[in-house]
């Protein structure tokens, strides 16, 4: 029968002469069970056989045989070795411990770092400290499998988990088969953010050839890392990249990219400059920067295979500093927008605006609201202008059922023009608005949703002195209006959530004589079964659809799939766009994406990927085609071994 056998171990107590009164210290409680048990006073040692346990402050050591030595808390232990704490858990035939500082000597061991599932396996291990492993020879995986699905297997390891591994004559494996070899290994075993090389993109692209993309991760400090990013293209030459961001408390951030490539194949330099730095502070000055520059229009088309990107029509620049007081604030803000298009520098900037907002606030039964703002807007080739605007406006709501809301405005602008042809140096606008607009609301409840109607009519009138000001921005396009809208809106309502909503809208343009009727407007959209928003708009004077917008989305079993459409008669633009993901088995996902032109351009982008993701790694292939120009990257994810992996 099973005996059990607990020793409590306490030490001698130790005076400290820093005052006169001694203090004592306790030690930490060892307790030992094991089928037999025999202590030696004279070596202060237990010999413990027979399923033994040795616990103390949180870890325990199991093995057949234990010796434990009570002086120096050394334990040799032999035969189904198991030690455990709240970090790690290793196995080893036998091993040398101290269960103090947690050192020792494991034979035919494997080491688990339970955080981030690091499996250390070798014929002797060495725990040098708390996370601080040696080996002569040893693999490491972050796969629980028992043949890993990959390792790394090397002689010298040397890690450190949380920092790095480091060793020498290193052989890449899949499922045991030598698939790399490298003299020397280093890479960051991740549990934080540490230093170093993230994993290489691999792409190849028809116009730039064979590309590699080597990334490096440095962390500075907690709050503040940089990444360093070396482009090779085997046809365009040598890309850098930096990438720096930093974050500190009360809502301060930075992110901040530069990138130059000297492409020998155009013999032209490209460079790009980002930045989006944020200061917000509810109730405080703040600001932020956000900075968008290229010296090529066409760095994106050449350099970048994504359609959203190479699409851009202008880059935008926007630096702006507030300060708040009440319920109104001041604010300095300028603005440079880039055309990727053209050359013909007809853009718009604010370089600077100020300006002064008061938020409605309630004065009697009306509610009452300002701006006040100076703008210089310059072109590169154009009309520029200096421009003053100041726009007061009362706003009343009355009624429950039925309820009138009304504006009354002001808004005077002042003008000086430079940079003119045929345009007088000084002009000005003063106009007066009034908006009125009624509402009710009618509903009834079924069963299982809740059906509401919401009619409303609007009439928008401004009376503006006119003066053939140039187009500057959208304060030029406060024009003469008289304006009446109809419009009806019907929801669906099932609990909290809204399922369908449809609004139909007419209006009228009473200045347009003989045909005052604005296109007629749909908007749709819905929640279930399938997810789908539209607009459309209808000449009725023509008897024709002007501009026609869609996106619907369903799931069918293991599938998502999308569809969008843009349709612009004026614009001469017709597009369709579809999307599909496909998860055909636990591990594996498909993705495809396609954009075609209508309107004789044909297929205009077309993505397929292929993605397989393990419990400890995983691999994407990606095609992107385009019209003259494909790419093709394949990218590697082995789990917890790097912090990102990013294109």
């Amino acid at each position: 029968m099973r005996s059990l056998f607990s020793v409590i171990l306490l030490l001698v107590p130790v005076l400290y002469l820093l005052s006169p009164v001694a203090c004592f210290a306790k030690e930490p409680e060892t307790v030992i069970t094991s089928d037999s048990l025999e202590y030696f006073t004279e070596a202060k040692k237990y010999i413990a056989k027979g399923s033994v346990k040795i616990e103390r402050e949180g870890s325990s050591v199991k093995a057949d045989e234990i010796t434990y030595y009570e002086g120096t808390s050394d334990v040799l232990a032999e035969g189904n070795v198991r030690y455990e704490d709240e970090k790690i858990s290793m196995k080893a035939g036998r091993a040398e411990l101290n269960i103090d500082d947690k050192t020792g000597k494991l034979y035919d061991a494997e080491v688990f770092y339970k955080k981030d599932n690091y499996y250390l396996n070798g014929k002797e291990i060495e725990k040098r400290g708390e996370n601080y492993y040696y080996s002569p020879e040893a693999s490491f995986t972050t796969c629980d499998a028992p043949l890993p699905a990959w390792c790394f297997k090397g002689k010298k390891i040397d890690a450190v988990i949380g920092e790095r591994v480091k060793a020498r004559d290193v052989s890449f494996r899949i499922k045991g088969l030598p698939v790399f070899y490298a003299p020397y290994f280093w890479a960051p075993i991740i549990t934080e953010r540490q230093t170093g090389f993230l994993i290489p993109v691999v792409s190849y692209y028809k116009k730039r050839g064979l590309s590699m993309k080597l990334p490096y991760f440095w962390a500075i400090s907690e709050n503040r890392d940089a990444t360093f990013v070396l482009d090779l293209y085997s046809r365009r030459g040598i890309g850098a990249g930096l990438e720096y961001r930093f974050i500190k408390p009360g809502g301060v951030k930075s992110n901040w990219w530069a990138y130059h490539i000297r492409d020998t194949e155009l013999n032209k330099d490209f460079w790009e400059f980002r930045a989006l730095h944020e200061n917000r502070r509810e109730g405080s000055p703040g600001g932020f920067l956000n900075i968008n520059l290229v010296n090529e229009k066409d760095f994106y088309r050449e350099f970048n295979p994504y359609l959203d990107v190479r699409t851009q029509r202008f880059l935008e620049s926007t630096m702006e500093l507030e300060a708040p007081y009440g319920n109104s604030r001041l604010y300095l803000l300028s603005q440079y927008w880039q055309d990727l298009k053209y050359d013909t520098g007809d853009a718009p900037r604010r370089l600077p605006e100020i300006g002064c907002v008061l938020n409605y606030s309630r004065v009697g039964n009306f509610m009452f609201s300002s701006s006040l703002t100076a703008a210089n807007i310059w072109r590169k080739d154009g009309v520029s202008a200096g421009r003053i605007d100041i726009y007061p406006n009362l706003l009343h709501s009355f009624g429950k059922d039925f309820v009138i809301t009304q504006k009354a405005a002001l808004r005077g602008t002042g003008y000086y023009f430079y940079q003119r042809e045929n345009i007088d140096d000084r002009a000005g606008r003063i106009a007066f608005e009034y908006e009125i607009t009624g509402r009710t609301r009618l509903y009834r409840r079924y069963s299982s949703f809740t059906h509401v109607i919401e009619p409303s009519a609007r009439y928008h009138f401004i009376s503006s002195s006119e003066n053939n000001l140039p187009l500057l921005d959208s304060s030029e396009l406060y024009k003469r209006t008289s304006k009446i809208e109809l419009g009806i809106l019907n929801r669906v309502i099932a609990g909290n959530e809204e399922l369908l909503s449809l609004r139909l809208s007419q209006g009228v343009d009473t200045y347009k004589g003989d045909r005052p009727f604005l296109p007629f407007k749909l908007e749709l959209s819905m929640r279930k079964p399938l997810s789908l928003k539209m607009e459309a708009t209808y000449d009725v004077h023509k008897g024709r659809l002007e501009t026609v917008t869609s996106d619907m989305s369903f799931h069918i079993s293991n599938a998502t799939l999308s569809l969008g459409q843009r349709y612009n008669r004026q614009e001469d633009i017709m597009l369709y766009k579809t999307q599909v993901e496909f998860s055909p088995a636990r591990y594996l996902k498909m993705a495809g994406r396609l954009w075609y032109d209508a309107k004789g351009r044909g297929l205009r982008d077309m993505t397929l990927s292929l993605m397989y993701l393990r419990q400890c790694w995983g691999i994407k292939f990606e095609v992107i085609k385009r019209p003259g120009d494909y790419t093709v990257m394949v990218m590697f994810e082995l789990t917890k071994l790097v912090s990102n992996l990013s294109e």
